[in-house]
């Protein structure tokens, strides 16, 4: 495994490495040998989503906050993260990769982060490590029509919930 530094402090992405035979294909996507990755796997979820699904963007308060593993069995997604670290350098800005299933790539993103994807491929699989549980009395949200994602015309599907998030700039003047 390769580990890439972004702008953003602590928020990496892995290059993974894909081991291809007549058979098809392996990747190692956590090992706790790892240890420069300073994280450790609670409890995963795999999500199946259509194209235009949108998942997030989601976070925990404080001490339930979670660092991320994101990575893409099948499909394609654009991965979104929002720096919500107050003493940050990156504070209030938006990382965003597209991920697929054939760049072998994960993102490792840290606590601090608000969390989402945009599917943008039918029957997308994704699988999401979280470092803690999910605690829903402890979930916040911001709307994720409220940033620039430059995806044309795909028609989003966003959830009720996420719909009702406030957007960006009125998260961060509540913050503060």
């Amino acid at each position: 495994m390769n580990i890439n530094s972004t702008k953003f402090k602590d928020l990496k992405i892995l290059k993974l490495k894909r081991f291809i035979d007549l058979r098809g294909n392996l990747v190692k996507t956590i090992n706790k040998n790892y240890k420069s990755l300073k994280f450790n796997c609670f409890e995963s979820y795999i999500s199946i989503s259509k194209k235009g699904a949108v998942r997030g963007l989601h976070g925990q308060l404080g001490k339930y906050s979670q660092s991320k593993i994101i990575y893409c069995i099948q499909g394609k997604f654009l991965d979104i993260a929002v720096d919500l670290r107050i003493n940050s350098k990156t504070y209030g800005k938006v990382f965003k990769k597209i991920i697929n299933s054939k760049n072998s790539v994960a993102l490792l993103i840290p606590k601090g982060f608000a969390h989402g994807v945009v599917v943008l491929e039918n029957n997308t699989i994704l699988l999401n490590y979280s470092s803690s549980a999910h605690k829903p009395k402890q979930e916040y949200g911001i709307n994720i029509k409220s940033i620039n994602l430059n995806l044309g015309k795909l028609k989003l599907i966003i959830s009720k919930k996420d719909k009702s998030f406030l957007s960006l700039n009125e998260f961060l003047k509540q913050k503060k």
